[in-house]
């Protein structure tokens, strides 16, 4: 009995890591060890839900409810995911990692509860979503990118109009007030490019417009 009840846990640390490692490998905000601690936590959650009580349920007059622990790690997931969650210049990111995590929490609980090939099999699933998923919308949709560049005020229209030029339309942007010593504005915006576009294109044109001092792209 405890030697499947630890397979149990080392299982769901193991698959729980095999998410962390794609999810680190795409420099996230969660990775493999916060993965593999919610994949033993879910677990460990489950067996106690699970087998916890049994000592108490043998006593007459007594009635607990064996799913309402690992009931509570669905609502726990929620804060955890929340944290990563976040807002960026009005611009929503980490869904994909918490969702990740909530996956994550239900693939230990799937494990510590005895239900193996579950289990792996929804692993399974997730990394297809996560890997084949992802390649496939670059592909068919194209790369997303955000950008952010430093340069003179007056320089703002000729960025709009490169992008203009090469047929990029911003999802979100904002330019923020200049710099007082620096006499600078940051501007920051999400493009989508188009299957096989260049993102080394996208710098190079940019880059060559006047006043350009700094562009990052993520």
């Amino acid at each position: 009995m405890i030697t499947d009840l630890l397979l149990r846990v080392v299982l769901a640390g193991f698959l729980g890591g095999l998410i962390g490692i794609e999810r680190q490998l795409r420099a996230k905000e969660a990775g493999l060890r916060t993965h593999v601690l919610v994949g033993i936590g879910s677990a460990m959650f489950m067996i106690v839900s699970k087998y916890g009580f049994n000592d108490i349920l043998m006593e007459s007059h007594v009635g607990l409810d064996p799913s309402r622990i690992a009931a509570q790690v669905v609502s726990g997931m929620g804060f955890l995911g929340a944290g990563t969650i976040m807002i960026q210049k009005q611009v929503v990111r980490g869904l994909t990692t918490a969702a990740g995590l909530w996956v994550t929490a239900a693939i230990g609980l799937v494990i510590g509860s005895g239900m193996y090939a579950i289990g792996i099999y929804g692993t399974l699933m997730t990394l297809i979503v996560l890997e084949v998923f992802r390649q496939l919308s670059n592909r068919l949709i194209g790369h997303h990118h955000s950008i952010i560049i430093q340069l003179v005020p007056a320089s703002v229209s000729g960025i709009l109009l490169a992008l203009q030029q090469m047929r990029l339309k911003p999802g979100y942007l904002t330019v923020n007030q200049h710099d007082v010593d620096t006499e600078l504005c940051e501007m920051s915006l999400d493009v989508t490019l188009r299957p096989k576009q260049d993102i080394s294109e996208v710098y190079q044109n940019l880059q060559q417009v006047e006043g350009v001092h700094f562009i990052d792209i993520r």
